[in-house]
């Protein structure tokens, strides 16, 4: 049985590749604008990253063939989660008449100064053209308030002689204060605040960054495993040297370690801990990646992973069929391991982990031998490691939230024969369903938590709607555009929080 899935979904496991594919700077370009570009019809509303790959094996001679074979990776791995959807199964306003019915959101007190991220592409696309092979030029930035209300605009430019536009890392939960890739530190009306140098491209938007809750520091996780040397390419028109050298860090014993660390906008830098080592067996050829998933020094507690390539076939030299992942549960305080979960196959794709805001929940997205396209969602308790139940048969799920204060789950799951999805909301301490709310079609779901609270702000097919820790929800209607040409939206699940 397979999986459609829908354009906004395409787009996500684009970014996704950039951690489960270790690309060149040309390929990871490549794909970016494979991701930014309308190519698939409607434009995904996101932030943009530039994929830079700290493990540079083989570059590819000429734009044309960067795009294509990163195009080709991009869609290999997509089509083992499932075919592209061409034409919603969504009567129209499916979507708002679903999000209407039932008891309306009562989110209760939210602090004044907490905002939620809108974002979208500027491209130089001519009008009508639908933005297709459109250069994206920058980002638009709309903030808004937990009523709906925008509050500020503004935009991110391209740098001067930059190839893709300044990109954000990681917003606050509040969405106070926002990291971009240039190490810049803004606020939520957009002007600079501080600049964190050492921060400066580390790792993908949205994986590796993670703000504290004092929104004075941000967490950050890095690879200590070996750097490959870089290798010459072969002239243009000769193949590349056949087989490839092996990397350090793929061979026996090599260093996988992670190491978490504090930096603060006043320029302090703390080490919290190490974590994993050396590897007895060996590796693929492609890097590791890590990402910080929670850092919050209330509840003293951090999650960090480490996405790894344990792909060591022949085929494996050309692209990855075997990623894992490993996470680590951390006393912020001592950088003492409270918790580490086995090493286990993660889904294609789907590398862009998280954790909600106190560090309680992470989720997991795992590799699914029963249904093939699909995935295995696993949300854990930190720093316990008990996984959360799920009381549903899940055909393709999918976890775009986890509250703010660890106690609620946000799904969106499609049935098996790929005619309706569904959103969850789901108690945390024992799986048990609060609300669904069922819409004809194929639909992705995007989230953002609310700060210190079991609320969420959610965006489905171009509707906002807030969702309490109850189940209410009621649609909001901010002035903006939410879908097509100039649209914003959500982030990511990952970036704000």
């Amino acid at each position: 049985m397979t999986e459609r899935v829908t354009q906004e979904e395409l787009q996500r496991r684009l970014r996704g590749l950039h951690e489960s594919v270790t690309l060149g700077q040309k390929d990871a370009s490549a794909l970016d604008s494979l991701s930014r570009a309308r190519v698939f019809g409607t434009a995904q509303r996101t932030a943009i990253g530039a994929g830079r790959s700290r493990h540079l094996l083989v570059q590819l001679a000429g734009g044309a063939a960067t795009l294509v074979v990163a195009g080709a990776v991009a869609l290999a791995i997509l089509l083992s989660h499932g075919q592209l959807r061409q034409h919603p199964l969504t009567q129209p306003n499916g979507v708002e008449q679903a999000l209407s019915a039932g008891a309306p959101a009562a989110m209760g007190p939210t602090p004044e100064r907490s905002f939620v991220w809108l974002t979208g592409v500027i491209t130089d696309a001519a009008p009508g053209a639908e933005n297709q092979g459109g250069r994206v030029t920058g980002v638009t930035v709309v903030v808004i308030d937990w009523a709906g209300t925008v509050r500020y605009r503004f935009q991110l430019s391209q740098p001067t002689g930059a190839n893709v536009p300044t990109a954000i890392q990681a917003i606050s939960a509040n969405g106070t204060r926002a990291l971009l890739d240039d190490g810049t530190v803004l606020d939520q009306t957009g002007k600079v605040i501080g600049r964190i140098p050492s921060l400066k491209m580390t790792g993908q938007p949205g994986s590796s960054i993670r703000w504290m809750n004092d929104d004075k520091h941000v967490c950050s996780a890095v690879s200590n495993e070996p750097v490959a040397p870089f290798v010459t390419p072969p002239p243009k028109g000769q193949p590349n040297a056949s087989p490839l050298p092996i990397p350090p860090y793929a061979k026996p014993g090599a260093d996988h370690s992670v190491t978490l660390k504090v930096f603060g906008l006043d320029g302090s830098v703390r080490t919290v801990a190490t974590v994993g080592g050396p590897l007895s067996v060996a590796s693929g050829v492609f890097g590791d990646s890590v990402g910080v998933l929670a850092c919050n020094p209330t509840t003293d507690l951090a999650v960090v992973a480490r996405y790894h390539d344990a792909d060591t076939s022949s085929t494996g030299q050309q692209s990855t069929t075997n990623m894992t992942v490993s996470l680590w549960a951390i006393k912020l305080s001592t950088g003492a391991i409270l918790h580490q979960t086995p090493e286990t196959r993660m889904a294609l794709g789907r590398a862009f982990f998280f954790g909600s805001e106190n560090g309680k929940l992470a989720v997991e997205f795992l590799w699914n031998s029963k249904v093939w396209g699909s995935e295995t969602d696993v949300v854990l308790e930190m720093p316990s490691g008990r996984v959360v139940p799920v009381l549903d048969a899940e055909a393709s799920p999918d976890t775009p939230g986890l509250s703010s204060d660890g106690t609620r789950i946000l799904r969106r799951v499609v049935n098996q024969a790929g005619t309706v999805t569904e959103l969850k909301l789901s108690d945390a301490s024992d799986g048990r369903v609060i609300r669904r709310v069922t819409i004809p079609g194929i639909h992705g779901a995007s989230a953002v938590a609310q700060p210190g609270g079991s609320g969420f702000m959610v965006e489905v097919e171009g509707y906002l709607a807030l969702v309490d820790g109850n189940g209410g929800i009621t649609l909001v209607h901010p002035d903006v555009t939410l879908s097509g040409a100039g649209g914003v939206g959500l982030t990511w699940s990952g970036v704000q929080g």
